[in-house]
């Protein structure tokens, strides 16, 4: 009898035990049904409804923010007032961390080491973009959660695939890559939920304000390259001294030489793709021509007569913050926010206003036309958000994000607690306090400081997915409608964004038979910017044309020549369809 019950016993725990393994995850890192709390087991509230976002018990996750420059957060990111309401709302909270590195090297260095945080904010350009590549590669590998199955529960994320929200190329090459094997694994992030909410990212050359008037030159009357040379070299030859009486440099960038490119701007044509459609109908890589070896030797000539700075190409932004901040860059090419923050930082406006950086320009493409910022319909290429296999609450993360996409979340993320820091407008509208507009607008940073930790700010900048803000409160920034610099506003209506329908010819020649051999030697890496950068500290335009012929035979000669015939398959492409944006 007692072998018998044993029998029996025994039966009863290899079915538990074939039931329980049937609940696992796939091999595919797809994410489980149940939700987790910081420890893995599951929560009351959550085991009560399988649908819709669900409230936890005190959640914590890490959230690494991989764009080098660090990541400015609350001293407090538990307590300060948006983390308690949030933690309310949802019983998460997110941690936020920073990096000073290349933001390729660290995904490598990360999925190699499998030390990975729950959450992960990094570039997902598409394409053949190096961090593209290193996320296609791990979520292949089993390194990335599949959401797809979970979406549909959060409605503030569950749009993010729409087209319009992103685009058609970028949705069918990068978001549902092939690789993926039908699953998603990537929330592409900061795209526009409207046409009116798409970001004018205000690129361009700045000078110091002080520099103009001594010069007796109108920065806006500057459209060519020639004209920015002069205009550079008088600039040297005056001696301008910075707020600490140090000799000045000339021209700078941020990180990485970002954004060198704009001080070249004049010799490129206005275009979506890097292929160009020569005389006789074919289609040539840029790179390939005769435009971009000049193009590439205005850059040589700005460093060779000693015009920008040549420690731009390896400096950190907080290098050139200290550079622009201090006034020491009479010039500096990047986004107009970057200059403006780098003077709040050091509050240089309050102490010198007449070295207010303006806009120069803006200029022109090579044949006249204005500079715009074009875009597509939908973005084609995003900051995104993925969740490595180690996230330790997939559902916990969704909820979180749901939340602050929401418009309650995103108002509380943005201008903080109703009556502390902000009241609404007869529209309806949040606004900020009018001391706080007072202190943004006189360029006072330690104003956004007090506001950061109060966890205002810091939390929406790196989580925000469809972005409905000028859509839902007539403004993109807390204080853009009342405190935003007058010269931002009218710099944004010189260089407007332009939006056009199509499909980007790059969307097809990934469909190259060898795509992966071309792109492995021609997109990947950093062996242009390698041969630029030689080309660059030449001593002589002869050498620095000499290597960047270099690159452009380094090019047509990998792998038997198989460039040619690439561009062969780009030049079908570019005559297969007729809403072909090149």
């Amino acid at each position: 009898m007692k072998k018998k019950l044993l029998s029996i016993f025994l039966c009863l725990m290899m079915v538990a035990t074939l039931v329980s393994g049937c609940s696992k995850t796939d091999g595919n890192k797809k994410a489980e049904s149940q939700p987790a709390d910081s420890k893995g087991a599951s929560t009351t509230d959550a085991a009560t409804d399988t649908k819709g976002p669900k409230k936890f018990d005190d959640v914590k996750l890490k959230m690494l923010i991989c764009w080098n420059g660090g990541f400015k957060t609350a001293s407090d990111q538990y307590n300060n007032e948006v983390a308690k309401a949030i933690r309310e709302k949802t019983g998460v909270t997110v941690e936020f961390e920073g990096i000073m590195m290349s933001e390729t090297e660290k995904l490598n260095l990360m999925f190699a080491s499998g030390d990975m945080p729950d959450i992960i904010n990094a570039p997902y350009w598409g394409g053949s973009a190096g961090e593209t590549a290193v996320i296609k590669k791990a979520a292949s590998e089993g390194r990335l959660l599949a959401i797809e199955d979970l979406l549909p529960n959060y409605p503030n994320l569950a749009n993010s695939y729409d087209v319009g929200i992103v685009s058609q190329s970028y949705l069918e090459n990068d978001l549902n890559y092939k690789g993926f094997n039908g699953h998603k694994y990537i929330l592409p992030q900061e795209t526009p939920g409207d046409t009116a909410d798409v970001t004018n990212w205000a690129y361009g050359v700045f000078v110091r304000g002080d520099v103009p008037g001594a010069l007796g030159i109108d920065p806006t009357t500057i459209k060519t390259a020639d004209q920015l040379y002069d205009f550079m070299e008088k600039a040297k030859e005056h001696g301008f001294k910075d707020v600490n009486g140090n000799d000045c440099i000339v021209a700078t960038t941020y990180h990485d030489g970002w954004d060198s490119t704009g001080y070249s701007i004049n010799f490129s044509e206005k275009k979506f793709s890097n292929y160009v459609k020569q005389a006789d109908g074919t289609y040539n890589y840029i790179p390939l021509t005769e435009d971009y070896i000049k193009r590439q030797l205005f850059i040589w000539k700005l460093v060779n007569q000693g015009l920008l700075d040549v420690e731009c190409f390896k400096q950190s932004d907080a290098q050139a913050d200290e550079k622009v901040g201090n006034g020491t860059a009479l010039f500096a090419s990047a986004q107009y926010s970057s200059v403006i923050n780098s003077t709040k930082l050091t509050g240089l406006y309050s102490a010198h206003p007449e070295m207010k950086y303006v806009p120069v320009g803006p200029m022109t493409y090579k044949d006249g036309q204005p500079i715009v910022q074009l875009e597509q319909n939908g973005r084609a290429g995003s900051p995104a958000i993925i969740f490595p296999s180690t996230c330790s609450n997939i559902e916990a993360a969704l909820t979180y994000l749901d939340y602050v996409n929401s418009e309650e979340g995103a108002r509380l993320c943005q201008y903080g607690i109703e009556g502390d820091t902000y009241t609404l407008n007869a529209d309806g509208q949040p606004r900020l306090n009018k001391d706080i507009l007072t202190r943004k607008a006189a360029g006072d940073s330690s104003a956004d400081d007090e506001l950061r930790e109060k966890g205002i700010g810091y939390i929406l900048g790196r989580t925000l997915q469809a972005d409905k803000r000028f859509t839902w409160w007539g403004e993109i920034g807390a204080g853009d409608a009342d405190a935003a610099p007058a010269e931002m506003v009218a710099y944004k209506i010189e260089r407007p964004v332009e939006r056009a329908d199509g499909y980007p010819l790059e969307g097809l020649v990934q469909n190259y038979k060898d795509y992966d051999k071309v792109k492995k030697f021609a997109f990947e890496g950093t062996t242009q910017k390698d041969y630029e950068q030689r080309a660059y500290f030449a001593k002589s335009e002869a050498e620095a044309r000499s290597i960047l012929e270099d690159y452009q035979k380094y090019l047509l000669t990998q792998d038997n020549g198989i460039f040619k015939d690439y561009l062969k398959y780009v030049t079908e492409c570019a005559n297969s369809r007729d809403d072909i944006l090149d």
